[in-house]
Parts: C-alpha cells; sequence; structure tokens
C-alpha cells in the first residue's frame, strides 16, 4: 500500500524547546545592553548559509513510450533513506528608495541513492524485478528559488510584505540492477508561487522570521502543487555576523498527463520534507 507522500513523522517537540532556548537568550540578554545600543535596524544586505536536518517522504508514478511504469513509495520499496543532513544557502537583497523591495535567492538540494534487496516484487514497464534481486537507485530533487518581496507595512520593528516568484525544480529518478540503469526519467518543473513574509524584531539582536509561498496550478497538461512555510529566530551578537534556527516544511507535487521532454516524462512525482535549520549569516 503506498502511503501518503503528504505524511511525515517530525519530532516538532525537540525544534520547540530549542526555539524556546533562542528566546530565552534573547531576553536574558536585553538588559545587559545600554539604552543607546538598542537600535532596530533592518538589513541590506544578507547571505545565509547551514546544514538541513530533513525527514523525507517520496511517490514516484511514471509511464511512457520508453516502457517506464512504476508506482511506488522510494522509501519503503527502494530503500531510500527517510532522513539527512543537506546544505542550504539564501541570499537577499533590500532596495529601492523605501526599502519596501527586496530579491530573495535560494537553493536546496536533496540528492539520495540506494541499494536494496528487494523484499516484494516490482513491475516497471516490460521489467519485473522479483524478490531478492538487488536493485539501485537514485532519486534527486533541487530548489531553486527566486523571489521578488514587497514589504507593504514597515516600521523599526515590523515588517509584513507579499511575495511571488518562481520555483525551478530539477527532479531525476532511476532505477536498475547494480551494474545497471533499466529504466530512468527526468522533468524540470518551473512552477510560480505566491506567499507572505513578515519579520518582527523580539530585540534589537533577535528577530522572528516567518515565510509561506504557495502554488495550485492545473491545465490541460500539467498540474502543480507546492507548499513551502518557513520559521526563523535569529540571534546577530555582532555588527555584520549571526546565526540562526529555523523549521521548515515543503511539500511538492508533480504530474504531466500528455508527454513532455526529451525523456518522454509521464505521471507524476511527490516528494515532502520537514526539518531543522542551523546557520550563519553575514549581513549589512
Amino acid at each position: 500500500m503506498i502511503r501518503n507522500p503528504f505524511s511525515i513523522n517530525f519530532p516538532m517537540t525537540n525544534g520547540r524547546i530549542i526555539l524556546g532556548i533562542f528566546l530565552i537568550l534573547a531576553f536574558a540578554d536585553l538588559p545587559l545592553r545600554s539604552q543607546d545600543s538598542l537600535e532596530y535596524q533592518h538589513e541590506r544586505f544578507a547571505v545565509n548559509l547551514g546544514g538541513f536536518l530533513a525527514s523525507m517522504n517520496s511517490d514516484i508514478n511514471l509511464a511512457g513510450q520508453s516502457g517506464l511504469g512504476v508506482n511506488l513509495n522510494l522509501e519503503e520499496a527502494l530503500g531510500l533513506s527517510t532522513s539527512k543532513i543537506v546544505i542550504r544557502g539564501e541570499a537577499e537583497y533590500n532596495f529601492g528608495s523605501k526599502r519596501r523591495s527586496y530579491l530573495r535567492m535560494g537553493y536546496f538540494g536533496l540528492f539520495r541513492n540506494a541499494s536494496k534487496t528487494l523484499e516484494s516484487e516490482i513491475e516497471i514497464g516490460n521489467t519485473v524485478y522479483p524478490i531478492g534481486m538487488e536493485a539501485s537507485s537514485d532519486y534527486n530533487i533541487q530548489i531553486i528559488r527566486g523571489m521578488y518581496d514587497y514589504a507593504y507595512f514597515k516600521d523599526e520593528r515590523i515588517l509584513l510584505g507579499v511575495s511571488a516568484g518562481l520555483y525551478v525544480l530539477p527532479v531525476d529518478f532511476s532505477i536498475g540492477t547494480t551494474y545497471t540503469i533499466d529504466e530512468s526519467a527526468k522533468v524540470i518543473a518551473p512552477l510560480p508561487v505566491f506567499g507572505f513574509r513578515n519579520t518582527f524584531f523580539i530585540t534589537p539582536k533577535v528577530l522572528l522570521k516567518q515565510n509561506v509561498e504557495f502554488l495550485y496550478l492545473k491545465t490541460a497538461s500539467i498540474k502543480g502543487l507546492i507548499s513551502d512555510l518557513n520559521m526563523w529566530v535569529e540571534y546577530n551578537p555582532f555588527k555584520h555576523f549571526g546565526f540562526g534556527l529555523g523549521i521548515n516544511t515543503f511539500r511538492f507535487n508533480f504530474t504531466a498527463y500528455e508527454s513532455i521532454g526529451q525523456r518522454d516524462f509521464k505521471g507524476s512525482v511527490g516528494t515532502s520534507y520537514a526539518g531543522l535549520l542551523l546557520y550563519g549569516k553575514y549581513y549589512f
């Protein structure tokens, strides 16, 4: 039985504990500073780079003229890892006469491969992989986002904005025996997204940030779904350097009703993950 591709068991209790520690440190730090240092300042430019611990769940359902046809939960059937630590980065630039416009670029990649002795028979196109066969698989998804944000409300402590942009999602799946790739498929899904963002200064050096981006698009040939929710607590103890802790949940599903691309892709891919992000930050 195929599991819900968007169901993930994620230890949110640990995330709440760590976020609580950040808030305690923030308020404990406030009385130690002189009043002259209590200045709230939105950065003009920032670069974040950190490690992301993700818990993942992926389903794939593909069919094409080449004979590929598979409906699998990749973690259960093929042994792909359900959790992984990866590098994630983002850059942001604030511009305009009133500093209400923002450009954001981000990159995140999940690259997984596995070899597993099959516990049940799998049929892909004209190929049957019997129980006991050693099957190797790769499933890679990259998330490249470019966003424009406009702050419709902004004062020294609060920013409220709307977002619009594009997610480019290269997805690559292959399966075969240990030494031979029998079937493979690729798809790149550039999809427009819309969303909201907000920033709140808890203290001059501690910020709470949230953003959410989403999309539901359906045409005669494709259907796309994206839901991306982020929440961070940032602590900036130095003039140009800081660090933060965030929680991110992401859901993606792309369906092609007609064959598209050189690899003759037809079918659907669905991935969801949730995780903790710890990052360093350079800003001015």
